[in-house]
């Protein structure tokens, strides 16, 4: 490859610009919008005829390296850290590009390439990023074997090389990733939480939980062990709300310990994988006693928590039973913090209930009555409904009458606390999607839920989804059956091969979550354990380590020597062919003479087989002394073969 190359047209160029934008293009993403900007340009500038190596443009480089790293400790008040050693290292890699004119800057910015590919892992670890990033290893690994050969090859053979080069290292990669020791607690500081996205909070207002439902990012997915499980039905319990200010329901505050619960029904066993996030909860279907997450803990309202505010993806297996009987006896402090309503907000829902009240003093037949006025009157399910006022629950009830799950749960609960009957509220997802491929069941953010809770008499809490009593659709077949035709498109619902096209996808990203992104410690004991209980103690697997290592790196070795062997044997025949055939008209090669002098005498003999004999002759030296590509070996096969030379006349 030439010492010194410039402009877009150059393939030097190519070969050292490409590869490392391929690098850069993922951390795009994810740094500042002016560093990708300042990476952009830079990038352009290398590409650019404009471009000089060294002198009249140095100081200019120099001054760009010193404002990145001040613009960079100004962004992130440090130059340590995950995000700002990544921005730094995007930063400087694109700079390094300025300065690279010789054979040693170009393996010194290949090697920043890799750091690049290590570092997008920090970010993302999806099927689609690896593919990427093995990709641009491949373009890498070629683009620094151009570098020491000394020349521009063509772009399939480079690539063909370095891909090569990146599959052989792959048996040894593997082996590595099963046997190499796992830590195994968290590596806390090293790893981003990986997409971490914002789920049910703490709090609801109107319009919190719409806005949720209309992302069609997956939340958690479930694996049944009874494979007729139907998750449909099913409400997985997330934040319970109690306070409330007129506008905006919160939670009490962690009060931990379980509440006196009690099975009602059958037990359901499952296994849940939630997926990265920064909020705590875990989601439960019902009453369980508890969840096998380290630090996992409960509320005294049922509430399971991780200790952390964010999680990596996490998988648990749970025992639950979904109907229970909760605290059948109400302690007065939570007696009183589930009445209590704020004055001034909403009084004719409060005239409403006390009519109830007064009509009857049965809490059943309230909430009957209230169920019943939901179905009876003209309320309407929408994600889109109009905007409300300070009385939100007055307006819901008496004008607007178009709500979502939230409008409904809010309405009810105040409803409720109105007559005198303890309510809250519950949020969390209701129902799922199964994936016919991977026989599992998919829960979106789309399933997010609100519902009410209520504390009656004998029976303790009991759940009631006012929704239902409005769009039973929404429980029984989930949300698109709900909505009216013309806001079903928001939800972007695919259907027919699109949708078996998404669930394959998803069954294969989630065997990709399970067994590489979720290969820890715990997976790997199991599985070394299966193979040989020797293997799972630090010194049966470092030794397992070493041996296979030791197998894979023996066997490449003799595939290698042996190609080489075989392809230089069938090479020195093949010029001992094309030597036969001029011996045969007189010319004959001296034990002194070497391949470049004989052909120069052949050609001064017989110049109407010049052509022939240098074109041989070159593939010869080539493949015999400089390596060469294998199809160098063909080519040489077929031009000894066409080579028929005649004796003169």
């Amino acid at each position: 490859m030439p010492e010194r190359t410039s402009g877009w047209r150059d393939p030097g160029t190519l070969w050292l610009v490409l590869p490392v934008a391929l690098a850069l293009a993922p951390h795009m993403l994810f740094v500042p919008g002016w560093v990708g900007l300042a990476a952009a340009m830079t990038l352009a500038w290398r590409l650019s005829p404009a471009w000089r190596p060294g002198g009249a443009q140095r100081l200019l480089r120099v001054t760009l390296a010193g404002a990145g790293v001040a613009a960079t400790y100004l962004q992130f008040h440090t130059l340590a850290g995950p995000e700002a050693g990544i921005a730094l290292l995007v930063m400087m890699a694109a700079l390094k590009l300025l300065e690279t004119d010789s054979r040693r800057d170009h393996a010194v910015m290949v090697l920043a390439g890799y750091f690049l590919v290590m570092a997008t892992l920090i970010h993302h670890q999806d099927m689609v990023t690896t593919a990427w990033l093995l990709t641009t290893t491949a373009a890498l690994t070629a683009s620094l074997a151009a570098s020491q050969a000394g020349r521009v090859p063509a772009a399939a053979a480079a690539l063909r090389t370095g891909t090569l080069i990146v599959v052989q290292a792959l048996p040894l990669a593997i082996l590595l990733f099963l046997l190499f020791p796992r830590l195994a607690g968290p590596m806390a500081g090293l790893v981003q939480v990986e997409s971490a996205r914002t789920g049910l909070t703490d709090s609801m207002a109107p319009g919190s939980v719409s806005q949720l439902i209309q992302s069609d990012a997956v939340a958690f997915r479930v694996d049944f062990a009874d494979p007729a499980a139907d998750a449909r039905g099913l409400y997985w319990r997330g934040p319970v709300l109690s306070d409330f200010d007129g506008r905006t329901w919160r939670r009490a505050g962690n009060h931990a310990g379980m509440p006196e619960a009690e099975p009602a029904g059958p037990a359901l066993d499952y296994t849940i994988t939630l997926e990265a996030g920064d909020q705590p909860w875990l989601p439960v279907a019902g009453l369980a006693r508890e969840v096998p997450v380290e630090g996992a803990w409960s509320t005294t309202y049922l509430e399971w928590l991780t200790p952390r505010q964010g999680h990596d993806r996490l998988r648990y297996a749970v025992h639950s039973w979904p109907a229970f009987q909760m605290e059948t006896e109400l302690p007065n402090w939570q007696r009183a913090r589930t009445l209590a309503l704020p004055e001034g907000y909403n009084p004719e829902s409060r005239a409403l209930a006390r009519r109830w009240a007064d009509e009857s003093a049965d809490p059943r037949a309230i909430v009957a009555r209230a169920l019943a006025y939901f179905r009876q009157e003209p309320f309407h399910y929408t994600l889109a409904p109009p905007p409300l006022g300070d009385d939100a629950v007055d307006d819901f009830l008496f004008q607007t009458r178009r709500g979502f799950c939230e409008h409904y749960a809010n309405a009810f609960t105040v409803l409720m606390r109105a007559a005198g009957i303890p309510a809250r509220v519950v949020t969390g997802y209701q129902g799922g999607e199964r994936n016919a491929v991977g026989g599992y069941w998919v829960v979106r953010d789309r399933d997010a839920h609100a519902w009410a809770e209520v504390w009656l008499p004998g029976a303790g809490w009991v759940q009631v989804d006012p929704t239902a009593a409005v769009a039973p659709e929404r429980v029984e077949r989930g949300l698109a059956d709900a909505l009216p035709a013309g806001e079903r498109p928001l939800l972007n619902l695919p259907t027919g091969w699109l949708k078996t096209l998404r669930q394959t996808w998803d069954y294969l990203s989630n065997g990709w979550n399970q067994w590489v992104l979720g290969y820890d410690f715990e997976r790997q004991q199991r599985l070394l354990s299966a193979l040989s209980p020797s293997l799972a103690t630090l010194h049966g697997t470092l030794l397992a380590m070493l041996a296979g290592a030791g197998l894979i790196l023996a066997g490449l070795a003799f595939a290698l020597l042996r190609d080489g062997a075989g392809r230089g044997d069938e090479v020195d025949r093949l010029y001992g062919r094309f030597l036969a055939r001029l011996a045969r008209i007189g010319l004959t090669r001296g034990a002194a003479e070497g391949p470049a002098d004989f052909a120069r005498r052949a050609a001064r003999d017989r110049a109407d087989l010049a052509p022939a004999v240098a074109a041989i002759t070159e593939l010869y030296v080539g493949l015999r002394y400089g390596g060469g590509a294998p199809r160098r070996v063909a080519e040489l096969r077929r031009a000894v073969r066409g080579f028929r030379p005649a004796r003169r006349h």
